[in-house]
């Protein structure tokens, strides 16, 4: 309790603990650093872990650099000298990173450095760098030791206390280098710096690990990565695809429930790549783009919405990308891959178990009938075995939505799926009036009896927020309403 509280204060009122006080000799901060034994020795390594974060807070709001890396530099000598007397006793006699002890204080020291990081931010830099080079060696080590007892026990060896400590030394270490690059500054110096002795370190030994000892941690970290650096990561790409790709998706698409957080990570990440490193993914072969392409389509059928709004949202992006890239290559994307992605739309948008992902089946349905509809493709978006060559681009795919339904809802009259088309076809522009039309094709058909009120949930949505924050704007104008909790620093 007294942890919670602390750390609520050192975030609202940071600044006052780096300054000198009237009446003190020395900023607060500087107490409480030089006496950190002492005031953490009572406290869990949860308490530890939080109070080191509270210092974070002040620290950061240190303005002097010199001041500021002294005082990190004395609020991590205690992790430090645990971690140095680690690092100096394993290259004498390396099997003490057997010991379960040692593994619980090796993940401790990590914890406590995320906590801190994740509040310094990108002036944790010194610290980061001076473990970095032991860190990636202390992930290939554990690394090591989780294959060995996966060779000796089997995949069970995943579930046992030891293989879990060192999985969480590997998934602590990846999440400070995740917590510092979300933070970071200098974009140069983490590509340069950072990157390149991470990607040695992780990539092929995610590809090599058996499944179940594979962290969704290093999807994050890809993720993060490739989000914060964007076109510096363009050359990089084809060796994360080569090493996280294939291997993932065979883990996850045998079903829609095994291995959840790889799944959700593995999806973040092909959309990431597509939004901030797209040039990368045209150099892919043909085999690898469609293994994109087709992911895109199983996660849009998922029943994660997590999973299946991003694979919608990527597939909206993806469209978008191609429709503006050169000539060529917008003819053949849109080619081999239009049709095939508008069925998979209808099938989602259609099944009644999908009903939460109306948004974004909408918009991604609006996009590609506005595409056709205002001849933005001069290539034709269909193959030659589904229609005559010249065959106008809005005259196909007239009627191939026309047989797409017929086939699938032979209770449909023609004359409700001409009137349907029509719709589409000219409203596409105008989103609600787009969403209304679907909505009331979808409440036609059988198969959407019963509850609709999925159809309507971000109408719903955007009515609570609109309700919060004219409440909010309210309390703003009478001092005392709102908690000090409730204020943005920038309100202050």
């Amino acid at each position: 309790m007294a942890c919670d509280t602390f750390i609520k204060i050192a975030s609202k009122c940071k600044r006052h603990f780096v300054v000198l006080q009237a009446g003190e000799t020395e900023p607060f901060i500087d107490e409480i650093v030089r006496t950190m034994r002492k005031i953490t020795c009572d406290l869990s390594p949860q308490q530890i872990h939080t109070f080191y974060e509270a210092c974070g807070y002040m620290i950061s709001a240190q303005g002097q650099k010199s001041t500021q890396e002294r005082l990190i530099a004395e609020l991590m000598s205690l992790p430090n000298a645990a971690w140095d007397q680690i690092i100096a006793s394993a290259h004498q006699d390396p099997s003490i990173l057997q010991d379960g002890e040692t593994i619980k204080v090796i993940g401790n020291i990590m914890k406590t450095n995320v906590s801190a990081c994740s509040s310094i931010g990108s002036y944790f830099y010194p610290q980061i760098g001076r473990i970095y080079r032991e860190m990636l060696t202390m992930y290939r080590a554990s690394s090591q030791m989780i294959d060995e007892a996966v060779q000796r026990d089997g995949n069970i060896a995943t579930k046992m206390p030891k293989v879990r400590g060192l999985r969480t030394i590997k998934k602590e270490i990846l999440k400070l280098i995740n917590t510092y690059v979300e933070k970071a500054d200098d974009l140069e110096m983490v590509h340069n710096t950072l990157v390149p002795p991470l990607l040695e370190a992780v990539l092929l030994d995610y590809k090599r690990n058996v499944p179940d000892a594979r962290e969704a941690e290093v999807l994050n970290v890809m993720t993060t990565i490739i989000n914060k650096l964007h076109s510096l990561m363009e050359d990089q790409i084809p060796a994360i695809l080569e090493s996280v790709f294939e291997c993932t998706l065979d883990m996850i698409n045998k079903d829609f429930s095994e291995y959840p957080e790889h799944r959700v990570e593995f999806f973040k990440l092909l959309r990431t790549i597509n939004l901030r490193c797209f040039p990368s993914l045209l150099r892919l072969d043909a085999r690898q783009f469609k293994f994109v392409i087709d992911s895109c389509m199983w996660a849009s059928k998922h029943d994660n919405r997590e999973v299946e709004s991003a694979g919608l949202n990527m597939c909206i992006e993806l469209m978008n990308n191609m429709a503006e890239t050169d000539q060529q290559t917008c003819n053949a994307f849109f080619q081999n891959f239009f049709t095939t992605i508008l069925q998979d739309v209808f099938f989602v948008l259609t099944d009644s178990d999908h009903k939460a992902g109306f948004k974004y089946q909408s918009i991604l349905l609006a996009r590609m009938f506005w595409l056709v509809a205002g001849d933005k493709l001069q290539g034709p978006i269909y193959t030659p075995d589904l229609a005559v060559a010249g065959t106008p681009n809005r005259d196909f795919l007239r009627e191939f939505v026309g047989n797409l339904l017929s086939t699938a809802f032979p209770n449909l009259q023609p004359t409700q799926i001409t009137a349907f088309i029509d719709g589409l076809f000219q409203h596409n522009s105008d989103l609600t009036r787009f969403k209304l039309i679907l909505r009331d094709f979808l409440i036609q058909l059988k198969e959407f009896s019963g509850d609709n009120a999925e159809l309507f949930a971000e109408e719903r949505e955007k009515a609570v927020q609109d309700a919060k924050d004219q409440e909010r704007e309210r309390a703003m104008k009478v001092g005392g309403l709102l908690k000090p909790s409730e204020i943005d620093d920038d309100e202050l």
